[in-house]
């Protein structure tokens, strides 16, 4: 048993942990009775997150693991819908009736039998009369939970950054509210962002003001805060800001430039901000040290690259994100991805073939997810 422990001590992912959980009945006790190590390890800012990439056949997605460089060999399946956040292992999508849903993509394996708690439905959003389907389906921006819907849903509040202007934001209790309550504040502008950290929400505007907020028990907004000023620079082309929380200390903001060209899209820079809390405001930086950042559309996260095989430090892996300011044909492909060098300034795309051809195929941008595997 001592021998056991030492070797479960030394790991540091869930995949890991999962695969040394099924050797045998002895090493899966080990396993089971170990809860502080797979606490630890259940934290998404410590482990890299695997890319869903859906299929041609359009209820299911495949993972790919960019650490291993592999195509896993299990797809999951779940309704169609416009994923827009992921949170706690959760995913957070709509329809075109705006009805929220979270699902827990993870006991949604093809194959085997679904969970009745893997789906949650949430009351529609409130819709504008006479709104286009194409407004419809840009409606959630972006979305994010204070807590697991399940394990902590007294806890649990869904955020959801509203209206393809981003202007607006709306917050359901789980096990407490009937409806949405709707934040529409005048000062908000081109919200990109929304982040769970503590007990308090935050949000990052277009060109970087970061504000926080309260959600009190009357289903109100309380102690909003300007946390940064913007960064106060002009940009020719499209600009999608990202917040990624390294610990409590220290937040980073990352502005990702974009081109539209063609009926296409490129990423032209990157340019990477801390977050001087003292001064309030955002300071440029040129390194990430032994960090790798993934940002995504439906959420970012940090990983200290050393800890995992084939991840790259002073790198952000990126996704083609879902367009908000251009309709493209249904045949698109969602190329924008890849890896960016921050010391050499250069992109890459390190993706298998494999994995590349699945992105050719797919009718949704990919999204990162982080497994929540349970013993």
């Amino acid at each position: 048993m001592h021998l056991l422990d030492s070797i479960l001590e030394n790991l540091v992912s869930r995949l890991d942990y999962i695969r040394f959980s099924v050797v045998c009945m002895p090493w899966y006790c080990v396993a089971k009775d170990n809860k502080r190590k797979f606490d630890e390890m259940s934290s998404c800012r410590h482990n890299p997150p695997l890319l869903l990439i859906q299929t041609p056949k359009k209820p299911e997605w495949n993972l790919y693991n960019p650490m291993e460089d592999q195509v896993l060999g299990l797809q999951l399946k779940f309704p169609k819908k416009r994923l827009c956040g992921s949170s706690k292992g959760w995913l957070i999508a709509m329809n075109m009736d705006l009805v929220v849903t979270l699902i827990n993509p993870f006991l949604r394996v093809k194959g085997r039998q679904k969970r009745a708690d893997s789906i949650i439905h949430l009351p529609p959003l409130a819709c504008p009369d006479r709104l286009l389907d194409r407004v419809k389906a840009e409606f959630v921006n972006k979305a994010t939970l204070s807590a697991d819907p399940i394990l902590e849903a007294d806890k649990c509040i869904v955020m959801v950054i509203y209206e393809p202007t981003g202007h607006d934001l709306a917050f359901i209790r789980l096990n407490k509210d009937s409806s949405w309550t709707y934040i529409v504040d005048e000062k908000f502008s081109s919200l990109q962002d929304v982040v769970h950290v503590g007990d308090k929400f935050y949000v990052v505007e277009q060109m970087g003001r970061l504000f926080s907020f309260d959600i009190t028990t009357d289903q109100s907004i309380s102690n909003k805060q300007l946390v940064a000023g913007d960064t106060l620079e002009d940009f020719e082309y499209e600009v999608k800001t990202y917040i990624v929380v390294l610990d409590d200390n220290e937040w980073l903001m990352v502005q990702r430039v974009v081109e539209f060209d063609h009926g296409g899209r490129w990423t032209k820079e990157v340019r990477i901000f801390k977050l001087d809390f003292d001064k309030y405001k955002w300071i440029e930086t040129e390194t990430l040290g032994d960090v790798a950042l993934f940002l995504g559309d439906n959420f970012s996260i940090s990983v200290k690259a050393l800890n995992f095989s084939g991840c790259l430090p002073n790198c952000i892996y990126f996704n083609y994100d879902f367009d908000r300011i251009n309709s493209y044909p249904k045949n698109r492909i969602y190329d924008d991805y890849g890896v960016y060098n921050i010391e050499s300034r250069s992109f890459s795309q390190a993706y298998t073939q494999e994995a590349k051809r699945l992105l050719e195929k797919t009718m949704q941008p990919p999204y990162w997810v982080v497994p929540t595997l349970q013993l």
